[in-house]
């Protein structure tokens, strides 16, 4: 028995230094973030997919090989982790709001390390549970123009690019990209031929892919990921 279990953690090791340069598909991928306020303090249920290959291999040396994930993604809280293994992660945050004249408020400024795909969010004073996800950013046909500081704002907070005030916008290609220059770098957003969603490009190396919806002919821009939870406010 013991022969057996060390050929297949001989094995798992082989395969994932050979695997080494695939990080994204071993990266545990955040599905869902369930948050149960209590005061001024909250429990973080993380639900994460991970390949099959990585489950085995945690299954031999553990789970605390994800603290660094969980680390990096909530590195903007006070938590501590209760309960961890392959599928879920459970965590004691502290201080998460404060209470103001008889409410508790948490305030939308604390980021996520990435982004997630959906929140699901319990307050004390009401047994039904808020749900996050697909967050709106902006209508293409107003970039340039009045919606563009929503798609900044995206940009500067959740996806940490920096873009001071002379930063230009323009449309190229005919209308199908967005061109985002910076003194730091540049960006550009671009609809597919059938403008069904949008590929954002960071300096022509990092890219996220947007969600384009059509509403009344209007083409809507939005994240498939959160990257921080709305104001909530509520009675203990």
């Amino acid at each position: 028995m013991k022969s057996l279990i060390l050929v297949l953690f001989t094995v798992l090791v082989l395969t994932a230094i050979l695997t080494e340069g695939k990080t994204e598909r071993q990266s545990p991928h955040i599905t869902s973030l369930t948050i149960k306020f209590d005061r001024t303090d909250a429990v973080f249920t993380v639900d994460y997919d991970i390949d099959n290959l990585p489950k085995m291999y945690l299954l031999l040396i553990g789970s605390k090989s994800l603290e660094p994930k969980i680390k990096s993604i909530f590195s903007n809280f006070d938590y501590r982790i209760i309960k961890m293994d392959q599928n879920r992660a459970i965590l004691s945050v502290k201080n998460i709001s404060r209470l103001d004249k008889g409410y508790y408020l948490y305030d939308s400024h604390m980021r996520f390390g990435e982004g997630i795909d959906a929140i699901y969010v319990y307050t004390p004073d009401s047994p039904n549970r808020k749900e996050y996800s697909n967050p709106y950013l902006f209508s293409w046909d107003n970039v340039p123009g009045n919606e563009s500081l929503k798609l900044l704002t995206f940009l500067k907070e959740d996806l940490n690019i920096d873009v001071a005030n002379n930063t230009k916008l323009l449309k190229l290609d005919k209308g199908m990209t967005i061109s985002i220059t910076t003194e730091d770098g540049t960006a550009d957003v671009t609809l597919d031929k059938n403008k069904k969603k949008a590929l954002l490009n960071i300096n022509g190396v990092k890219a996220y892919e947007l969600q384009v919806k059509e509403d009344s002919g209007r083409l809507d821009i939005y994240s498939p990921y959160m990257y921080s939870i709305p104001n909530i406010f509520y009675r203990s």
